[in-house]
């Protein structure tokens, strides 16, 4: 995940839950197979909105994110997925 944090400094990554702004971004981990859990985020400031279909999470980028350059939609498939109440959804 540092390597794409690096790429990306929109994606935020800890693994202190008490780092994460909660209200105000996209939260999602996976089960790690061995060691403390990993959480990844992205912050509202970066997306344009949220959508969800079917335990598949849909996030847009914001057009002034760097993200935006790169990918028209990030994908997140079921499992831990917190959208926090400041989010914009769809």
């Amino acid at each position: 995940m540092d390597n794409l944090s690096q790429k990306f400094p929109e994606i935020k990554c800890s693994q202190d839950a008490n780092e994460i702004p909660w209200e105000n971004a996209v939260i999602w981990t996976s089960m790690p197979r061995v060691g403390p859990r990993v959480y990844e985020w992205i912050e509202d400031k970066d997306i344009r909105y949220v959508s969800w279909t079917n335990g598949i999470v849909s996030i847009m980028p914001s057009p002034n994110s760097i993200l935006s350059d790169k990918a028209q939609c990030i994908i997140l498939p079921a499992g831990f997925v917190w959208i926090g109440k400041n989010v914009k959804v769809a």
